[in-house]
């Protein structure tokens, strides 16, 4: 019989570097089968990148990783499963127009029949429901369109589907992302559940406060490093915000004090089902307003459905003015625009060039009467941002996706600068670029707001915020919780509200 306090995941001075940057710095982990362990830290500390060397995601540089005591190479996912490793991640990875049954064995169909092989659909069905039903007893529920059920269900499918390939491990990302409280303590159930069954769990949360009574250790990271290692009976919220934080803070850059004009941005309750609820902000000329939260608060959900990228109720108003925004469009007629935090797939067209991602948003102003592009105003439009901004680049020709990351933010800032926006909307403006680059984008948000504009900034990096932003709203599943003055800005007390420390 198999040694139950054997562990059955060993990774041992596990190193990944990147362009620039240390993702993860000679971390070790041990995880015992039925035991539960939580890995917390900021966003960016490295816990995401960690498990995808497990996943098979990521291969790592320098260390080690044992299963069951034996040396492994996992080189993808499906040798992952073949390891008895399977991850539920924070997105959801089901498809919606399937049904239960078909989403838990898409790619690894049970057949029957020799010769001309069929579908086994009952066999599919049988044990889909078999262990479906430890958990729910409405079976037919897995005979439905994912898409058809609740958020809890979906994440039981996921559950369910990671236990249909015998796995000895399930790593949870997120797993209580967009659950009500009730379903919350249903899922927590789960977790007990397969611990019974001698199934180890990897958990990654923000909540911190539903660590305790579900797990067995927790585990910070902090900057690509294990930090500490506690068990929750000798900790409590308070302590793991601080073993998060952990370091002097340093402002990357203070704002200059710049007079606070009239009201530009005004967003009354605005709300998106079961993504976020009744959100009120508002943004002053000359301002920086930072909108600070942790994986899944509901930032970038909240930013979104500002610009009308994402449908949602509620107000908004431009200088006093309500507006009809139903379109990202719409919003730059309003004079709104938003930086997104994905620039490569949502930012810029990056296998055009530097020119026509610079004037693409407002092409009105580089065309002549007859509708017909004029070239050289155009060149000169593009010449002139490229200079006005510096962006590194041998010609405005040049395609974008050749350029660094802090060199593409640069031409999508300059596109959206030459709408004539009154606000802009930054989503994670510095994300994957190097330091002297941050500085640069720094100083063109701190010209922006000179010369009148307002900003709202959305950032995972609370020094960024603190030394930016004139105010800081915090939200906390899908809600703003609370807002602190520059002064009353402290990376604990963010913390603290960000993971919901508060209502303890």
């Amino acid at each position: 019989m198999e040694n139950e306090n054997r562990a059955f995941i060993e990774m041992t001075g596990i190193t990944k570097r990147f362009p620039g940057v240390v993702a993860l710095d000679d971390v070790s982990l041990t995880v015992k089968r039925g035991e539960a362990v939580a890995l917390v830290g900021e966003n960016g500390a490295g816990k995401s990148t960690l498990m995808k060397m497990l996943s098979g995601l990521y291969h790592p540089d320098d260390g080690e990783i044992r299963v069951n005591g034996e040396p492994v190479s996992i080189t993808d996912p499906k040798r992952a499963q073949e390891l008895g490793i399977s991850t539920i991640f924070q997105e959801p990875s089901l498809a919606p127009h399937l049904t239960a049954v078909q989403n838990i064995y898409l790619g690894r169909e049970e057949t029957k029949g020799k010769g001309i092989k069929r579908l086994n659909e009952k066999k599919m069905l049988e044990e889909t429901q078999k262990l479906y039903g430890k958990f729910f007893p409405t079976v037919e529920d897995v005979q439905i369109p994912v898409s058809q059920l609740g958020a809890l269900k979906n994440r039981v499918i996921e559950i369910v589907k990671a236990l249909s390939i015998q796995c000895s491990l399930v790593i949870m990302d997120e797993p209580t992302a967009a659950l009500a409280e009730h379903e919350r303590q249903v899922l927590f159930d789960f977790v007990h559940m397969l611990k019974a069954q001698g199934i180890a769990v990897i958990y990654i949360t923000h909540h911190l406060r539903e660590l305790f009574g579900l797990v067995d250790r927790i585990v910070v990271m902090r900057d690509g490093k294990k930090v500490s290692e506690v068990e929750p009976q000798d900790t409590d919220v308070d302590d793991l915000v601080a073993r998060m934080v952990g370091r002097t803070i340093t402002n990357y850059i203070v704002k200059e004090t710049v007079p606070v004009g009239d009201e530009i941005l005004r967003v009354e309750h605005l709300t998106r089902k079961g993504v976020i609820e009744d959100v009120c902000l508002h943004v002053n000329r000359g301002e920086i307003v930072g909108l600070a939260g942790l994986a899944g608060a509901g930032r970038t959900e909240t930013v979104r459905a500002i610009v009308g990228a994402d449908r949602a109720s509620g107000t908004v108003l431009v200088d006093g003015k309500e507006c009809r925004i139903a379109s990202p469009k719409e919003a730059i007629l309003n004079g709104i625009g938003m930086l997104p935090e994905n620039r490569k797939l949502q930012g810029a067209h990056i296998e055009m060039d530097v020119k026509d991602n610079i004037t693409m948003a407002n092409l009105r102003e580089v065309l002549a009467g007859n509708f017909i592009l004029e070239k050289n105003k155009e060149i000169k439009t593009a010449e002139d941002y490229v200079q006005r901004l510096g962006v590194k680049t041998p010609t405005i020709y040049q395609k974008v996706k050749s350029l660094s990351g802090g060199n593409q933010q640069k031409v999508i800032l300059a596109k959206w600068l030459f709408t004539k926006p009154q606000v802009l909307i930054f989503d994670e403006p510095t994300q994957g670029i190097d330091i002297g680059a941050k500085h640069e984008i720094y100083n063109l948000i701190a010209d922006f707001v000179k010369e009148g504009g307002g900003i709202l900034l959305v950032s995972s990096e609370l020094p960024e915020l603190m030394g930016l932003a004139d105010r800081i709203y915090v939200m906390h599943q899908g809600k703003i919780v609370h807002e602190f003055a520059r002064a009353e800005a402290t990376e604990e007390n963010i913390t603290l509200y960000a993971s919901g420390g508060h209502e303890s």
